[in-house]
C-alpha cells in the first residue's frame, strides 16, 4: 500500500490543523536529469544500511522470544507463493506489563509553520530518538518535494487521522482509527469515520483505509497481491496488541498471520517502500538497529516503550 495524493479533509471547528501550503517550499528551477540521479544515489546510499540488514530468513531476529517486559519478538520464514515469501517479523506486546507504553509521531511545530505536519524520520532514527523497545511505520502520507526520491527531513502531511498523546492530528472522514485509551485498552471499530467521543478519549492512535480482520476471520475479498506489507492487529479483551511487517506477502496473508497469532482485528498500515520495524537498545538476545526497512522514511511511526527484560520474567501466553 503506496502513499498516495489524496486530499486531507479536517474538520477544522474542533480539531484545527493548519492548511497544506507548499509555494514557499518549491522551487521553479528545474534541475538537469544528472542532479536528479546524482541525488537519488546519493539517497540510496543514504539508506543502505537499511536494506543491508535484512535477510532472506529471521536469521537476525532468532529464535521467538520475549525481548522486553510485556514484548514478545518472533519471525516466520514464509515459503514464496503466489502470495509472497520471505521473513515475517512480528511483536506480540502486553498492554498491561508494567512499563509498557506507546508512541505515535507528534506533530511537528517546524513542519506546521510551514503548512505541513511533520518531517520525515527513518525507523530507527524514530527508535533511539524516541528512546523505543520496537517501532514500526505508520500510516500513509504525502510529502515534497516528489520529484526526487523521499529524503529524512522533507516536509509531510498524514492522510488518516492519528493521535498522539491526546492531540489529534487532523480529522479524515475515511479513517478507520485503531486507538488507545489512558488505560491502553485497544479499540478497533469496522466503520468510519472517527467518533468525536473516540477522539476525545484517545491518548494514543493509528488510522487506516480499512479493517480486513474481524472476530479472528480474515475478509475474503482481502488483496492476494504481494509488496512489502506492515499490519497491526489487538485482542481487546486480552488487551495485546500486535505488530508484523513483512517483505514480499500480500494483505491476506499478514492478516491471516495475525489472526494465527491471536488477532481479533487488524488492519493495514502504509506498506511497500514505507515497510520497516526496528528494535531498540537494552532487547535481551536480540541486537538493536532495524529488522526490515524499504528504504523511504515516513512521516509517522507506531511504537512501544517498555523496560528491559527481567530474568525472572513470566511470558503470557
Amino acid at each position: 500500500m503506496h502513499s498516495r495524493n489524496v486530499p486531507l479533509e479536517r474538520q477544522t471547528m474542533k480539531y484545527p490543523v493548519n492548511s497544506i501550503s507548499t509555494a514557499n517550499l518549491l522551487t521553479r528551477r528545474k534541475w538537469p536529469l544528472a542532479w536528479t540521479a546524482i541525488i537519488a544515489l546519493v539517497a540510496s546510499l543514504a539508506f543502505g544500511f537499511q536494506f543491508g540488514l535484512d535477510s532472506s530468513d529471521c536469521g537476525r531476529a532468532g529464535p521467538t522470544r520475549q525481548i522486553f517486559e510485556g514484548i514478545v519478538l518472533g519471525c516466520d520464514p514464509i515459503a514464496q507463493g503466489a502470495e509472497g515469501g520471505g521473513p515475517l517479523y512480528w511483536a506480540r506486546v502486553d498492554l498491561t506489563a508494567p512499563g509498557i507504553d506507546l508512541f505515535v509521531t507528534p506533530l511537528d511545530s517546524f513542519a506546521i509553520a510551514q503548512g505541513f505536519q511533520y518531517r520525515l524520520r527513518g525507523v530507527r532514527t524514530v527508535v533511539d530518538e524516541e528512546h523505543l523497545a520496537i517501532a514500526i511505520n505508520g500510516s500513509l502520507f504525502t510529502s515534497k518535494p516528489r520529484w526526487r526520491p523521499r529524503l529524512a527531513g522533507d516536509l509531510a502531511s498524514g492522510i488518516e487521522t492519528t493521535v498522539a498523546n491526546h492531540v489529534v492530528s487532523h480529522v479524515w472522514e475515511h479513517t478507520y482509527l485503531l486507538w488507545f485509551d489512558d488505560q491502553l485498552t485497544p479499540t478497533l471499530r469496522p466503520s468510519k469515520p472517527p467518533l468525536d467521543l473516540e477522539l476525545s478519549a484517545a491518548k494514543w492512535a493509528i488510522g487506516s483505509q480499512g479493517v480486513h480482520l474481524r472476530e479472528g476471520r480474515v475478509w475474503v475479498g482481502a488483496d492476494r497481491k504481494p509488496d512489502s506489507r506492515t499490519a497491526v492487529g489487538i485482542d481487546q479483551t486480552r488487551k495485546l496488541l500486535y505488530l508484523a511487517v513483512g517483505r514480499s506477502i500480500s494483505p491476506r496473508l499478514i492478516l491471516q498471520k495475525l489472526a494465527d497469532l491471536g488477532a481479533q482485528e487488524g488492519m493495514l498500515l502504509d506498506g511497500g517502500g514505507s515497510s520497516s520495524i526496528a528494535i531498540g537498545e537494552g532487547a535481551e538476545g536480540v541486537g538493536a538497529g532495524t529488522l526490515y526497512a524499504g528504504g523511504r522514511p515516513v512521516a509517522t511511526h507506531f511504537g512501544v516503550r517498555a523496560k528491559p527484560l527481567r530474568h525472572n520474567h513470566e511470558v503470557r501466553e
